[in-house]
This record gives structure tokens, sequence and C-alpha cells, in this order.
């Protein structure tokens, strides 16, 4: 009975590990990574750019499907200042976006304030329970 209970304790622990981060990351300075294989082979992230606007920093990075069907994703954008400090990270959720068959979209995003110098942009895949 002990080991039963240790074992399903095990796995339980097990599969909290199993959260789901971001897939593919990029940055508006140049660096690019594909954490994830599986959606690497089916979204690309692409024209990343940051540019003034206004005072402060616009950002835009393409989405790129690379199948035919529906994919439902999650993007989620970050700004740092020029010392590498995220600016008002707690703030910035996860965006829900769907992605259709070779569909390509642009999302965007404005500094939360005129400190902000670069951002980062994760994309992670809508895992239903």
């Amino acid at each position: 009975m002990k080991t039963a209970v240790l074992m399903t304790v095990a796995l339980l622990t097990l599969g909290a590990c199993a959260t789901n981060t971001a897939g593919i990351y990029a940055n508006s300075q140049g660096v690019n990574r594909v954490d994830s294989v599986s959606i690497g082979r089916k979204v690309s992230l692409e024209a990343i750019k940051a540019y003034p606007d206004g005072g402060q920093l616009s950002g835009y990075a393409t989405l790129r499907s690379h199948t035919s069907y529906n994919q439902n994703l999650q993007y989620r954008v970050t700004w740092y200042d020029a010392n590498n400090n995220s600016i008002d990270a707690e703030n910035m959720s996860w965006v829900p976006v769907t992605l259709h068959g070779f569909q390509q979209v642009q999302v965007k995003s404005t500094a939360p304030n005129g400190r902000a110098s670069w951002f980062d942009i994760q994309i992670r895949e809508i895992i239903p329970n």
C-alpha cells in the first residue's frame, strides 16, 4: 500500500513538472531559439523588429504556420531596458492566437514606457486538459 501511494505521488510530481513553457523564443536583438522541436516544425517566428513610435518603442513579429491545420497558440512579449532588466514583466500575460493553415500573422506590442530598448517574444502551444 505504501509503495502504491509513493508511486502515485511520484507520477503526479513528474506530471506537474511537464508544464508547457515557450516552444519558440526570439528577440529584437537577433536571437532565435527553438526549445520544442515539435512546435518548431509547425510554426516559425520571423521579421522581429523594434522601432520608435511616438517617444517609446513598439515592436512586431510575424508568426508563420507550416501546417495545413489550425493551431491554437499563445504568445507573450516582454520588454527590457538598456541594462537588460525586464520592464513591467509581471503584467505581461500570455495572449491566445489561432494560426490557420499556412497563415502568417503579425503580432504587435508597444513598450510600457520610454525606458525600453528591446523585447523578446515567446510562443507556446495551448494544450487542452
